[in-house]
């Protein structure tokens, strides 16, 4: 079975008026650019619709209503979280859990990705930015999707403690984990994980190293070292986000500077404006479509959720809304006001959005510095991802000149 399954009944309880047909993965509208698609679904649907497609689900479009539905554990749980459902084999801790089960494996998590820490590895994460970029830079051309990529995910395998030569494994099986893969294979790759992590754990508890692994171990939940399965599920939910959404984010930033370059000529004069840039690239192209189920019969916006729904909150369509963001397809680095979702909100906003912003941040900075200027080949099309978790890859640019570092 796909990721496309087969169509269900319409439940009795879903309003006919609410029905509209969308793949999330394989909806022609999202082939060729997958915010665009998503667009087109303010437009084209309710607010609130239903469609029947992969196991059937609601999907939310409005910032608003996105952020209420997030915000809201008492009537829409994390625990169950697939769309089409895998049946919960496996926890991701705490991201599957509710409050305040989540609230202790959060905090322990947080100091890891603190502002301090984060902020401590600023000089690192600058070097390691120029160790990928450099070596693209004579060439005069380079797939930056590629190059964007691998940054931040060999830094959180560093992070993590995981060999850097594994990266390729890696980052094809998240891939594959994110994309199209059926469900029976879905659930392999979170076995293999969860059994790769177990031997990782092991070796850190007899020889402790200073990475995200080894700290984990020592860690206690009300007063008792957490078990193999809670460490398991804490790594697994850290290996399969740490090495896709930030890589994703930044293969998107840096495609739309690619065909700006007025934007790139302004933040390269201009340094201090790379946080608004994140901060608008994230809302403009925000990739991860969040799911809730929902845990009792509720009304909300005029729409009867029933127990047991599955529910797509599109973080991409809250950024794009122009209740909340007037002229929402324009980029607009100075944007007054602006609200996004990107990170989600409310008790499970991602633990490593501080991280994600500075990586995003960094490689941007260290990359206008040796490539002031540079724009996409002609000819040449990225190739983007729908899904829960969007991407983009392939995006071909070149240069002409290189400027050194200072």
């Amino acid at each position: 079975m796909t990721a496309k399954t087969m169509d269900p009944a319409v439940p009795p309880h879903v309003d006919p008026a609410r029905v509209y047909v969308f793949d999330l993965f394989l909806d022609e509208r999202l082939k060729d650019d997958v915010h665009d698609g998503l667009k087109r679904l303010h437009r084209d649907a309710p607010d609130i619709f239903y469609t029947p497609l992969n196991g059937g689900h609601w999907m939310v479009m409005r910032h608003q209503m996105v952020s209420d539905i997030l915000k809201d554990f008492e009537h829409f749980s994390n625990e169950e979280m697939d769309i089409p459902r895998m049946g919960n084999t496996y926890k991701m801790i705490p991201l599957n859990l509710d409050p305040p089960d989540h609230t202790p494996y959060r905090a322990i998590l947080m100091r890891y990705f603190s502002p301090r820490r984060i902020q401590e590895l600023e000089g690192k994460l600058h070097a390691m930015a120029r160790l990928h970029i450099d070596p693209v830079l004579a060439a005069g051309r380079c797939d930056i999707a590629a190059v964007g990529t691998a940054f931040p995910v060999h830094v959180f395998m560093q992070m993590m403690g995981l060999p850097a030569e594994r990266f390729d494994e890696f980052r094809t099986l998240v891939v594959e984990y994110f994309g199209l893969a059926p469900v029976a294979r879905r659930n392999g790759i979170r076995a293999w994980v969860f059994d790769l992590m177990e031997t990782y754990i092991n070796e850190r508890r007899e020889d402790p190293r200073d990475d995200i692994i080894s700290w984990l171990a020592t860690e206690e939940i009300n007063g008792k070292k957490m078990s193999m399965e809670e460490l398991q599920s804490i790594c697994f939910l850290l290996f399969v986000a740490g090495l896709d959404t930030v890589a994703n984010a930044i293969s998107f930033s840096m495609n739309h500077l690619a065909k700006d370059e007025a934007l790139q000529a302004r933040l390269a004069a201009d340094p201090k404006m790379l946080p608004n840039f994140v901060e608008e690239s994230l809302r403009r192209y925000s990739i991860v479509n969040g799911s809730r189920t929902v845990k009792q019969d509720f009304e909300y916006a005029g729409v009867l959720f029933k127990a047991g729904d599955m529910v797509c909150c599109s973080n991409p369509g809250a950024g794009m809304d122009e209740r909340a963001n007037p002229d929402p397809m324009r980029f607009d680095l100075d944007r007054v006001g602006r609200q996004h979702t990107a990170f989600s909100v409310g008790p499970h906003m991602c633990v490593g959005h501080y991280l994600a912003r500075a990586e995003m941040r960094i490689f941007t900075e260290e990359w206008l510095k040796s490539v002031p200027s540079f724009r996409p080949v002609p000819g040449e099309k990225p190739v983007p991802r729908a899904g829960k978790v969007m991407s983009i890859k392939h995006v071909e640019v070149e240069w002409d000149r290189v400027a050194v570092p200072a």
